[in-house]
């Protein structure tokens, strides 16, 4: 009896297991196609780096480092293309369909989007994974810009790690501090 429950357990296991790996590199998968595209600038910045930026931090940015200790991955996709910022804006469109994303905040100013969604965490003040999608026009020139970050983030200082990293964007961001308290 005790090889049928643990068989049955493992059986358990490993299908919740594939159940739930997909939704965890859907978002990696989802922006890929992105990265090998010419007019597609890319910034990818993986756990292993958050890890060294956090380990050779000064005492100086003790919060920032704190920020990023949580961090697992950051792509940012930029482009001017306007075919390929549409294809980015279908993109997110089905990535919202199949993720649990909601709608943290959006604003438009003239011809200029942007868009933030978030997954969120057991904690009010922290999210699992924000996404933002800005379609803008800047200098006369019509920009696409995805920028996907995961891990334990949190809101609250958002604004402050996006302006340290110098993510596009990341000034819509300082407004998400007030809206979540």
């Amino acid at each position: 009896m005790k090889t049928i429950k643990n068989k049955t357990f493992k059986g358990l296991f490993l299908g919740l297991i594939l159940a739930v790996l997909p939704q965890i590199s859907q978002a990696q998968s989802a922006f890929n196609k992105f990265e090998d595209m010419d007019d597609v600038k890319v910034v990818v910045v993986n756990k292993s780096a958050f890890s060294l930026m956090s380990s050779i931090g000064q005492e100086s940015d003790s919060e920032y480092l704190n920020l990023i200790k949580g961090l697992s991955e950051l792509k940012v996709f930029a482009t001017e293309n306007l075919t390929i910022a549409s294809q980015m804006e279908a993109t997110v469109a089905t990535y919202l369909k199949t993720s649990n994303l909601t709608e943290l905040m959006r604003a438009k100013d003239g011809s200029n989007n942007v868009k933030i969604y978030v997954k969120q965490s057991n904690n009010p003040n922290f999210v699992n994974e924000l996404l933002m999608f800005i379609n803008a026009t800047e200098d006369g020139k019509k920009q696409g810009v995805i920028v996907s970050l995961t891990g334990n983030i949190d809101l609250k200082n958002i604004s402050k790690l996006t302006a340290k990293m110098n993510i596009p964007g990341g000034e819509h961001l300082k407004d998400i501090k007030t809206k979540n308290n």
